[in-house]
């Protein structure tokens, strides 16, 4: 049977530590709450870049091995997104996002959302919402994305 001196002490020490095991959820919980924002945050950055078509921006943004599968099914790389933005054969008039949640898992993280996009493609002006999924890497202190699905929402 614990004295009542011991029984105080035992008492103290669970309640120390169930304030830390607390305190560690919640900084775990903060820091995870900070890295989606920086996903969010490079989403948002390229939705401005592409609307400026500041290729630049766009290519620190998505790694080399980059691939997209349209709203049409089709295979699409970096390459042929930095070439038709530069070469004004897309050109984005506007980009909203709605609805982004992101899930970070290490070095990886999924994003999803709905976008709102308007613009011109080869001169043909194009509107409306996809759904859609990309997958970032984190890699030298920066978050690329590294692949995209996109479902059109007609």
């Amino acid at each position: 049977m614990l004295t009542p001196t011991l029984s105080r002490h035992v008492a103290r020490k669970a309640a120390i530590v169930a304030a830390l095991t607390v305190s560690c959820a919640a900084a775990a919980r903060s820091q995870a709450s900070a890295l989606e924002d920086s996903v969010r945050a490079v989403e948002q950055a390229r939705g401005r870049a592409l609307v400026s078509a500041d290729t630049t921006a766009l290519s620190r943004m998505i790694a080399d091995e980059f691939v997209e599968i349209s709203r049409l099914g089709q295979l699409r790389y970096k390459a042929d997104n930095m070439r038709e933005i530069a070469s004004g054969d897309l050109k984005l008039t506007s980009v909203h996002y709605d609805s982004l949640v992101v899930r970070v898992y290490g070095d990886v993280a999924v994003l999803r959302g709905i976008a709102d996009n308007n613009g011109t493609y080869r001169g043909f002006p194009f509107t409306g919402k996809i759904r859609y999924m990309r997958v970032f890497a984190r890699r030298d202190g920066r978050w690329q994305a590294v692949a995209m699905q996109q479902t059109s929402m007609q």
